[in-house]
């Protein structure tokens, strides 16, 4: 897979908890053993599944596949859920498997690896399903959870998606009400438990978004979004949805690229006969017609998206240039496409819809799985996926874009560093302790010299000597430090700034808050059932 550097954030995840590091922001042999605050902006969530199986005994290569395997296995069990919810057991059977073996789901997991994108994605019908109990009257507390906890995850696994997806509802929402309101009508309680989960979820992560926001400016994390990732050269051109050649390529500019971005003929055929049989069976259910609307135009409109023609759209909204690829929209295209083709089968009984559901089944899975394979398979010891050779130089070079400006990145393995705090001619240097938030060390110094660190500074280490806090020389992103004959104690710090602590205050009053809506929640609703805005 193009992004395989999976195990190697599980083995520093698992490093860095095992340390007591939480939440985790930093690690220390990413970054070409420099110290890498990864975790301070790329999505955590898998990673700390895979790295506490990793901290329980488990090896860092199971853990992982652990960890992409749940993944898959999620987004069939939220399908599942969420589309049965809607259109019964027959419903759901179909779309999980239409889900399951949906191309794009194939070109996560064996083409780019996009492991935050897949559970992002395997969350959302969550949030959905929740949103489908929010409508009901019974339960709102455990269905307001639902969506909140959701929403959570997604935004923990993947930062573009996490947004989008809190966006979209938030935006739902208000226009729900804004419609009330001007044509007088009675808006009820519903967008409102909305809002405030889109609300909650984002407090509840704040602890991660708002240090990844107000601290990205310090990384080099422009060159991800530079010339080979400019939105506008990456859109799918429109007969590459109905059929492209599988490959394990990249993406280009134009129509002839190295992966392909086909929705699947019998997805697309059956999404068309499920249009065709909702506009002409006149469907009296008003809450179904309200999500099948949603959902066909949600698919129709991320589909829209990754087409050229949608440029005028990109270019209306400032931080577009963050998410890259237009085609990473064919992720919720596949959602929704998958779904509301569960309508096929809503109230489809008797043996009849039980040989239609096996018999498409059968198709699906005979056109599509032959895709869910890897490009090859090889031999490699454990060993081999947590050494330093692995560690600090061919995975740090899979992702080294959260170094700081101007950082010199090596280029040969002889170039990595092996201490962080290392001796000269005139500096001897015993390590006491060191973890990737702190280290303690005893120096005695031969003569007035200048020690350069081997670590990327970022915002939040502070430095001692004796006791008492100096400021050092930043060159490059590297630390220097000028040391007068003697001998000293020399301990480093990595603390909270302002804005994480800011952040962590936020989650922890949402959590606190969540608790309280849990326990108190179902009288605040009842108090306010006839409300109106």
């Amino acid at each position: 897979m193009h992004d395989d550097a999976q195990v190697a954030r599980v083995v520093t995840m698992a490093k860095a908890l095992s340390h007591g590091q939480f939440p985790v922001r930093i690690v220390a042999d990413l970054g070409y053993g420099y110290g890498y605050p990864i975790f301070n902006f790329y999505g955590p969530l898998p990673y700390y599944i895979g790295g506490l199986l990793n901290l329980v005994g488990m090896d860092a290569l199971s853990a992982t596949k652990i960890m992409i395997g749940l993944g898959v296995l999620l987004g069939s069990i939220s399908i599942y859920v969420f589309s049965s919810s809607l259109f019964g057991i027959y419903g759901g059977l179909i779309s999980t498997v239409l889900f399951t073996y949906f191309p794009y789901r194939a070109v996560q997991l064996y083409v780019r690896g996009a492991i935050g994108e897949l559970w992002a994605i395997s969350l959302l019908p969550f949030v959905l399903w929740g949103m489908v109990g929010l409508g009901k009257k019974h339960h709102r507390i455990l269905w307001f959870a639902i969506t909140t906890l959701s929403l959570s995850g997604v935004i923990l696994s993947h930062t573009v998606f996490g947004y989008v997806t809190a966006a979209s509802i938030l935006g739902v929402a208000i226009l729900y009400i804004l419609i009330a309101f001007v044509r007088k009508k009675h808006v009820g309680f519903v967008p409102v438990l909305f809002i405030g989960s889109c609300v909650l979820a984002l407090g509840l992560t704040a602890f991660f978004w708002l240090p990844a926001i107000g601290e990205m400016n310090y990384t080099n994390v422009s060159k991800v979004i530079g010339k080979s990732a400019d939105y506008k050269d990456h859109y799918i051109c429109f007969p590459q949805l109905w059929d492209s050649p599988w490959g394990f390529g990249g993406s280009a500019s134009g129509c002839l690229d190295g992966m392909s971005f086909k929705l699947g003929k019998v997805h697309i055929i059956m999404l068309f006969l499920t249009l065709i049989l909702w506009l002409f069976s006149k469907e009296k259910n008003k809450q179904i017609n309200i999500w099948l609307t949603g959902m066909i135009f949600l698919c129709f409109g991320f589909l829209f998206l990754t087409l050229s023609i949608s440029e005028s759209i990109w270019s209306l909204f400032p931080f577009s240039s963050f998410i890259q690829y237009p085609w990473r929209f064919l992720g919720p295209v596949g959602l929704f496409l998958t779904v509301f083709s569960g309508y096929l089968f809503f109230r489809k009984k008797g043996v009849l819809a039980v040989m239609s559901l096996a018999v498409l089944s059968g198709i699906i899975f005979l056109v599509n799985a032959k895709l869910f394979t890897p490009q090859y398979l090889y031999e490699r010891p454990i060993s081999a996926y947590v050494s330093t050779e692995e560690l600090r130089f061919r995975a740090s070079k899979v992702s080294d874009e959260y170094l700081p400006k101007g950082f010199m990145i090596p280029l040969i393995i002889s170039e990595i560093p092996h201490e962080r705090v290392p001796g000269n001619d005139g500096v001897s240097v015993q390590k006491i302790t060191e973890t990737e938030v702190n280290g303690l060390y005893e120096l005695n110094i031969n003569k007035n010299t200048e020690l350069k660190l081997n670590m990327a500074y970022f915002p939040g280490w502070k430095y001692y000597l004796n006791g008492t806090e100096v400021k050092l020389n930043v060159v490059a992103g590297q630390p220097y430090m000028i040391l007068s004959a003697g001998h000293v104690f020399f301990e480093m710090r990595f603390v909270d700034t302002p804005i994480r602590r800011v952040g962590n205050l936020i989650s922890f009053i949402s959590l606190v808050g969540l608790g309280i809506i849990t326990l108190y929640g179902k009288k605040i609703i009842s108090h306010y059932r006839n409300t109106r805005i």
